[in-house]
């Protein structure tokens, strides 16, 4: 079996796959760790899960918070004993980065782009709602052209309630009516609904740029809140990132 790490700004991911199947994942704040904490929370984990570490053959990292790389890399490689691969802009990873600076990619973008060219094909556009909102898209033929990077849906509410401060913290949750007969229901009608008209037009934008036939994916820890929302077909695949990481390190796993 293969181990995953998404390590992102905010949180971290981490997956164990059976191929490109995610029998289980973790999510933990991401926060700065010496090798020996993170050597203690994946074994915790894997013995939790009942995952020895000769269960674990590879693994694979994307990791947008340069700090974390090195110890994350020395634990899994002194702890579980597997080879460690960083999907970035130097790996053959099944696609062709084709931007203006291939190594401004960060690695979860290049993993959502391969997971989602060999999950549904191409052309493809990938929704990722995280601490940003990133927008990428994938050719027929694999080519990742880039995208947009857009504030978060909770980064951009965090920042209205720091700033405005009458303004409520409110939990985000989708309000009865678009019209918020209460400060609480406006916040979250004005956060929700704002965040999907970003998407919305964005990807009306990318469309009538790039090809109105292609595939939306949603994936990131934030998508759940517009599933039932934005006015187009789309899937939804909040594991997108970690499969894209087995697909990126493990060329067998390839169509």
């Amino acid at each position: 079996m293969l181990m995953a790490l998404d390590v992102g700004n905010t949180t971290t991911v981490l997956g164990i796959l059976d191929g490109t199947d995610v029998k289980i994942s973790w999510r933990i704040t991401t926060r700065e760790r010496t090798t020996d904490e993170y050597c203690l929370l994946v074994t915790s984990l894997m013995g939790r899960a009942g995952v020895g570490r000769r269960d674990i053959d590879r693994a694979g990292i994307s990791c947008v918070v340069p700090s974390e790389m090195a110890p994350i890399a020395r634990a899994i490689d002194s702890d579980v004993g597997a080879p460690v691969s960083r999907v970035d802009y130097k790996l053959d990873c099944g696609i062709t980065i084709a931007t203006d600076n291939p190594v401004e990619v960060g690695g979860d973008r290049i993993a959502n782009a391969v997971g989602a060219y060999y999950e549904y094909g191409g052309p493809v556009i990938v929704v990722d709602m995280g601490t940003a909102t990133t927008y990428d898209f994938i050719t027929s033929n694999g080519e990742y052209r880039g995208g947009l990077i857009a504030p978060g849906i909770v980064s951009g509410a965090k920042e209205l309630w720091e700033r405005a401060r009458m303004l409520p913290e409110v939990e985000l949750v989708k309000p009865e009516n678009v019209v918020g007969r209460n400060t609480i229901d406006a916040v979250r009608s004005g956060v929700l609904y704002g965040a999907v008209g970003q998407i919305e037009g964005i990807i009306g934008r990318l469309r009538e740029e790039v090809g109105g036939g292609c595939r939306v994916v949603f994936t990131g820890g934030h998508c759940e809140l517009v599933r039932e929302e934005v006015c187009f077909d789309a899937v939804f695949d909040p594991q997108l990132t970690l499969k894209g990481i087995a697909y990126a390190v493990d060329a067998g796993l390839r169509p």
